[in-house]
């Protein structure tokens, strides 16, 4: 941070000193955080906004921008984070033109802002952390600060392994996709684990090889995961939310072909369905409707505000389900797990943590430290498959 106290403010020498120091710039904060600064080069830039995930208002609220410094190229962008922050932003400089509109409605800034995003979003080029992205390939940069938890499996190196993949044609659903199976083993009577959102953990955060290394470990037993490609935003929002067609075409069509190559238990205890946002909505809900397929859940920030969008307290449906009596006579066990600062989800979480304890099934239901990220799912995946795959 002290750099933006230098007097060579954008010069070569400086913007040197800050690819040697990594961005954002922090200094301790006297009330316990860390103040960032957040930075973007660009000389020829009419803005440059930056999306924080679970920190910057939405959006489609008006997008959060960064300041240039006069007679500079430098553009910031400072606020404060707790010490044990981590998560993931983007950058997206715009161009002249192409600025947030001055009077729009949320409908038209929301229009706007994805389409600048799909063409020009950018991670930070002077962070040192790896760049991931989200589920359709939008770089992201991460924000680790020193008290942030991180897998040890994350940690790691090394070759991650081979998937297996498969193209899955299905005639109930009329589209087509990717399908990666992780066999973490071999043997008979193997536990399954289906990931949605698939294309995420084959190909932004590759997970096979933490799956591998906590299985040589002992932390995880040997398995056969099925990660699901959603295919586009579009059909992600069609399947993924309580549809019935979606979960049939998962059981009568691909489980089968899956249990060809590989022998899979069929005790719904030691097979696991698990998701994040809509993933986490429609992971219990496959639970609910079919528990003698699937008997444990992992939900991670499940949207069970759904269908209503402005919902953040009480039983969205799927929770009003389960007091009507969905899942009624099983026993699923489920883990729910929301972030403290995704302030519009912990309510319908809690709630439907709570709807289900009622109906008597096992809940684990937890506030991570962090917010709506796929840098902290990807934690909490790893913990939530141990305790439910654990003899």
């Amino acid at each position: 941070m002290d750099l933006l106290d230098r007097a060579d403010v954008g010069s070569a020498a400086w913007w040197s000193a800050v690819e040697a120091a990594g961005t954002p710039l922090r200094r301790p904060n006297a009330g316990g955080g860390i103040d960032l600064a957040f930075l973007w080069r660009g000389s020829d830039c009419a803005a440059v906004y930056i999306d924080v995930y679970s920190h910057t208002p939405h959006p489609a609220t008006g997008p959060t921008a960064l300041v240039r410094i006069a007679g500079t190229d430098v553009w910031v962008w400072r606020t404060t984070l707790p010490t044990d922050w981590r998560g993931s932003y983007f950058l997206l400089p715009a161009s002249s033109g192409q600025e947030a509109p001055a009077h729009g409605e949320r409908k038209a800034m929301r229009a706007w802002w994805i389409d600048l995003m799909e063409r020009q979003a950018s991670a930070d080029p002077f962070n040192r952390q790896p760049a991931h992205g989200t589920g359709w390939g939008t770089p992201l940069s991460a924000v680790l600060l020193p008290q942030a938890p991180v897998h040890p499996a994350w940690r790691a190196g090394g070759h991650d392994g081979d998937l297996a993949v498969y193209a899955w044609g299905s005639q109930r659903l009329g589209a087509q996709r990717d399908v990666w199976i992780c066999a973490t083993g071999t043997g008979t009577d193997l536990p399954l684990v289906v990931l949605l959102d698939g294309q995420y953990w084959a190909r932004q955060m590759p997970v096979s090889g933490p799956l591998r290394r906590l299985t040589v470990q002992g932390v995880l037993p040997p398995a056969v995961y099925l990660l699901i490609d959603a295919v586009s935003p579009e059909r992600r929002g069609q399947e993924l939310p309580c549809n019935e067609d979606f979960w049939l075409a998962v059981q009568e069509e691909l489980l089968p072909a899956v249990a060809a190559r590989h022998d899979l238990t069929r005790d719904p205890a030691r097979r696991v369905v698990a998701g994040q946002s809509y993933g986490g909505l429609a992971a219990l809900y496959a639970g609910l409707r079919w528990p003698q397929c699937f008997g444990c859940v992992l939900s991670q920030s499940g949207s069970f505000w759904w269908p209503e969008p402005a919902r953040t307290e009480g039983d969205g449906w799927l929770a009003v389900q389960v007091k009507a009596g969905l899942g009624q006579g099983a026993r699923l066990t489920a883990l729910l797990e929301v972030g403290c600062h995704e302030h519009d989800m912990t309510g319908v979480n809690g709630a439907m943590a709570a709807a289900l304890a009622g109906a008597g099934h096992t809940v684990h239901y937890t506030q991570f430290r962090g917010g709506h990220d796929w840098i902290c799912w990807r934690d909490g995946l790893l913990d939530g498959l141990a305790l439910l795959l654990k003899p």
